[in-house]
């Protein structure tokens, strides 16, 4: 997939349109990546995946300071531009408020330890859920940021995706086999990989000697409400020390 500057917004734009995903190189310091990196490893809650693979969910239950991964200018420019609504009224139809276009709906850490299996080819939630006898939405009902805050490669597993895969408008087939025409997302540690819910993507397998740590933040539109049956909401006390911008845009979680 298209590395591109962690500002160049109008270039992700391109990317997405013709590739169905971008990866924004060096949106924070490695300095910083490894950090936060330390602090998803030291993640009490966790969720296991297949072999090698855990989930390391609702951080921000955990440390606040997820957030500033979440309230990231670039990828909240990314997110509104793909789940944004109407912002002016119409004499036939009613604006929702552009502030509340955009929500977020999980911050979780992702760590493939070394040895760990490929991931199984999907389209993020819902797109399996929906009735697969007609042709899938054409546009994202949600957008993950994955950030990786150690060094995606081949190696240590990264992010494979189907560049184009959006326009099949249908599932992949159930396989965690390569597929013809996979890439894997290689970015450094601080930069995200932007991937709407119409591209067909899964994880690498490990063959380092080092796990591989990420973070992914799910967004979705206003008219979204649960979008799994293992949503880990935010606690109240968590969600009351959170700016007020992140407070709107996690309202809806409280417990």
């Amino acid at each position: 997939m298209q590395v591109v500057p962690a500002d160049a917004i109008d270039q992700a734009i391109q990317a997405i349109e013709t590739d169905g995903g971008v990866v924004l190189g060096n949106a924070i310091s490695e300095e910083k990546a490894a950090e936060f990196a330390e602090l998803v490893l030291s993640s009490p809650q966790k969720a296991p995946g297949v072999k090698g693979y855990q989930f390391y969910v609702c951080l921000l239950n955990f440390d606040t300071r997820f957030i500033e991964l979440a309230m990231h200018p670039s990828v909240l420019a990314l997110s509104h531009h793909l789940l944004g609504g109407r912002t002016e009224p119409a004499l036939n139809a009613f604006a929702w408020p552009k502030e509340d276009h955009v929500r977020i709906g999980s911050v979780d850490g992702l760590v493939s330890h070394p040895g760990s299996e490929f991931g199984w080819w999907h389209m993020d939630s819902p797109m399996g859920q929906l009735n697969q006898n007609r042709p899938l939405p054409d546009f994202p009902i949600l957008v993950n940021a994955i950030w990786a805050l150690t060094p995606f490669s081949e190696e240590t597993g990264a992010t494979r995706v189907i560049p184009g895969s959006f326009k099949e408008r249908k599932l992949p087939p159930p396989t965690q086999d390569p597929l013809e025409g996979e890439e894997y997302c290689v970015a450094p540690a601080g930069s995200v990989v932007i991937v709407p819910n119409t591209l067909w993507h899964a994880a690498g397998a490990n063959r380092s000697d080092a796990s591989r740590v990420g973070v992914a933040v799910n967004y979705q539109p206003w008219w979204v409400g649960r979008l799994t049956m293992d949503v880990y909401p935010i606690r109240e006390d968590v969600w009351e020390r959170l700016p007020p911008e992140a407070q709107a845009l996690t309202k809806h979680q409280l417990e």
